[in-house]
């Protein structure tokens, strides 16, 4: 974010959250930002095959400032918290230093053996088609558009039923991701905290804490796969649940550790 867009958000992240450090964050190397995203790297492409080739990322100078990227990657792990016939549910350590960042987006694929990271820094990302899917506090993003340069869509399921969607849905529109526009504006979601308009952006609502919309998604990948998704909580289970509830979140919550319940489809 840009020095005055923070200044502007800082005590709306701060009172969203509840807890978390907020320290001084080198500023990221923006004048390096263009070429990060046209230069080629290497891609092990995990997926095997794919469906498109590396397209260039637009907007990645201002994506770095005004979303606060980095040039490392995070530290922060994710760990399954257990399968039942093929359904993943995985946890994202995404708090990423607290509600001022201090760390990058956690990258991963979706995969056979469940979600796996990617070690990617942000910068790294917006040229490598090896990741599917990246998460940060309550930003959730895709890999494509002026996010990453595969080719990931996702569209919104019709109704909230996880257990009974098992092949991707035809009649909905698959988005890729278009959260700045053609002169590098940043799209807000139109939340009051204003984050990003990602495609994933409507897991969420926010009154005085970060509540669960129960939305499930169909994700089409890069190899032709694809996989339905559910962002189940955003703090600990029970702070959730008194969210979700009531509209306060307890303090401490652990917010930021984000859960994913995730299963491929059939085609």
């Amino acid at each position: 974010m840009g020095p005055s867009r923070i200044a502007r958000l800082s005590p709306l992240l701060l009172g969203l959250t509840g807890c978390g450090a907020a320290g001084a964050v080198p500023s990221p190397d923006a004048g390096a930002a263009a070429d990060v995203a046209t230069a080629e790297v290497p891609s092990t492409d995990a997926g095997g095959g794919g469906q498109c080739a590396a397209s260039a990322v637009r907007c990645a100078d201002q994506q770095v400032m005004q979303m606060r990227l980095f040039d490392s990657p995070s530290p922060a792990t994710i760990t399954e918290e257990g399968t039942t016939a093929g359904e993943f549910r995985s946890l994202v350590d995404a708090r990423a230093g607290g509600s001022m960042v201090t760390q990058g987006f956690v990258y991963a694929r979706f995969t056979e053996a469940g979600l796996e990271k990617v070690e990617l820094s942000d910068q790294a990302a917006f040229r490598s088609m090896d990741w599917d899917i990246a998460v940060r506090r309550y930003v959730v993003r895709i890999n494509s558009g002026v996010s990453g340069p595969s080719c990931v869509t996702a569209a919104r399921a019709p109704g909230t039923d996880f257990a009974a969607l098992s092949a991707a849905p035809a009649a909905v529109e698959y988005r890729t991701e278009a959260y700045f526009t053609e002169t590098c504006e940043i799209v807000n979601d139109g939340s009051s905290i204003a984050a990003p308009g990602t495609a994933l952006a409507s897991f969420w609502a926010y009154r005085s804490c970060v509540e669960m919309t129960g939305n499930v998604f169909a994700l089409r990948l890069r190899d032709g796969r694809a996989v339905k998704l559910q962002v189940t909580s955003y703090y600990d289970p029970a702070a959730q649940e008194a969210c979700n509830t009531t509209g306060m979140a307890p303090t401490p919550n652990g917010a930021g550790n984000v859960r994913l319940r995730w299963a491929f489809l059939g085609r």
